[in-house]
């Protein structure tokens, strides 16, 4: 038979296992789409794995968030409203890194990707 202070103990140290450390490295990813039309078929690779969207209105934007699982570079696949596909390589991301990155879709079909980033500790 446990002791009410042992009781209390175990769960003392189960709630400081639960709070010291749980952390898992997201990346918050957001795509805004700058022109004067809807793109379509957005689809983001990422290490490890990717995520779509099937259009992003004119002035709108699309957020997801993710893991990278392994380390290579990012590509951003969509098509614009002349049905034209583009393709454009981004930054590389670490395993593990966390933050923030923003990918614009700009007037031309150019591509900017603003990464916030840091290694996971």
């Amino acid at each position: 038979m446990m002791r009410r202070g042992s009781i209390a103990a175990w769960c003392a140290a189960g709630l400081l296992l639960l709070l010291s450390g749980c952390h898992s490295p997201w990346i918050q990813c957001t795509i805004v789409n700058h022109e004067d039309a809807p793109v379509s078929l957005v689809e983001v690779n990422y290490p490890g794995g990717s995520f779509g969207v099937q259009t992003i209105a004119a002035g709108a934007s699309y957020r997801y968030r993710f893991h990278s699982l392994s380390t290579e570079a990012m590509s951003l696949e969509f098509t614009d409203a002349a049905r034209q596909s583009h393709t454009a390589t981004g930054p590389d991301l670490g395993q593990g890194q966390e933050g923030t990155l923003l990918i614009e879709i700009e007037p031309g079909n150019q591509v900017v990707w603003t990464p916030a980033l840091t290694p996971k500790k």
